[in-house]
């Protein structure tokens, strides 16, 4: 069973796959794979996403270290938001991000971290938020993290091969995509009726989507023929499992797993597992995806355990300025603080 569940979490992996955009006047099929690559491909570009938890229940489970159950947790972050705006550039590699995350839960508490990525170094400014603890020494201070010195020190090498990364994302989405059926699975939609912000002009607009009709068939395309080719792919190329941080046994046990197991699966997947919503509209604008809306409801049921548990997300993106000269607001700091530095802030606390 322990196998069984472990397939069943990557197919929920597999499936937000798909939500990565849609396509142009060509086949949609073919415009989402191109679409996206273009748009991963892209030089410089803005960036605007926002993640909203519509609904979360999960089971009842005795309390924690900190004292909290399950369900007291998820009556804290039900209903929260996260929203991230961010100005990426590929030469110099650069992203500037500010993250919010807003918690109803919590009496409205928001919390915003701004973020410099490049290729060596990440800067994160300290949020002031007194009920966290942090002293007012550091509040609102960068502190800077060597991403080389930190993988060396867990034991990780570091895969900045961005190109390698695009090949893989690539490679997976064609191998998953080219199962599904065009008129199955996609439709077209006028832009007067996909509700996109009056700030996204589109060419073309196109939804996918599985519904309770074609679930049935869902199931059987990844299980007998999309997750084993994936799988291959995977194994298919060493910088591969290195960049998805993968061990060959594991992925060759699961093909074997999936192989041996598969009415099991099939099984679990068609009865334990329903997506109450899984649906994408994507909007195109001339060879690039420009926006992107998707809403996910998934419930997953175990009579025999007693399982039963719910997760909804809904999450927009907005890319513009593609390819074009962006600016960034924040100047990289220059007096940040290290890693070190931090902790004897902190009085040597754990985590630090």
């Amino acid at each position: 069973m322990k196998q069984v569940q472990r397939l069943a979490l990557i197919f929920v992996v597999i499936m937000t796959m798909i939500i990565a955009g849609c396509g142009s006047k060509t086949p949609p099929k073919e415009a989402l794979q191109a679409a996206t690559l273009k748009t991963m491909e892209a030089t410089s570009y803005k960036m605007s996403t926002t993640l909203q938890l519509d609904e979360l229940e999960l089971p009842e489970s005795p309390e924690l270290e900190a004292g909290m159950s399950t369900t007291a947790i998820a009556g804290i972050i039900k209903d929260a938001t996260i929203k991230a705006d961010a100005v990426y550039t590929k030469d110099p590699m650069r992203l500037d991000m500010n993250l919010e995350v807003i918690l109803p839960g919590m009496m409205d508490m928001k919390l915003e971290v701004p973020m410099i990525v490049t290729d060596k170094i990440v800067y994160v400014k300290i949020p002031n938020i007194p009920m966290l603890g942090i002293p007012e020494t550091i509040a609102d201070k960068f502190v800077q993290i060597d991403v080389e010195e930190l993988a060396e020190e867990q034991g990780a090498e570091l895969n900045m091969d961005v190109a390698a990364q695009q090949k893989l994302v690539q490679e997976l989405s064609a191998a998953l995509l080219k199962h599904f059926d065009e008129k199955t699975y996609f439709s077209e939609l006028k832009a007067s009726e996909a509700g996109l912000p009056e700030s996204v002009k589109a060419d073309q607009v196109v939804k996918f989507a599985i519904s309770e009709e074609n679930y049935a068939q869902t199931v059987e395309t990844l299980v007998n023929k999309a997750l084993p080719e994936i799988i291959d792919v995977l194994l298919s190329n060493d910088s591969f499992l290195e960049y998805a941080e993968l061990e060959k046994a594991d992925l060759e046990q699961a093909k074997a797993d999936l192989e041996t197991n598969k009415t099991e699966i099939l099984n679990v997947l068609q009865n334990n597992l329903k997506f109450n919503v899984l649906e994408m509209t994507g909007a195109i604008k001339g060879d690039y995806l420009v926006y992107q809306a998707a809403k996910i409801g998934v419930q997953v049921k175990d009579e025999e355990s007693g399982l039963d548990a719910k997760v909804g997300l809904s999450v927009t993106t907005e890319y513009s300025e593609l390819n074009k000269k962006v600016e960034f607001e924040q100047e990289i700091p220059t007096d940040a603080m290290t890693m070190d530095e931090l902790s004897e802030q902190f009085g040597g606390m754990s985590g630090f």
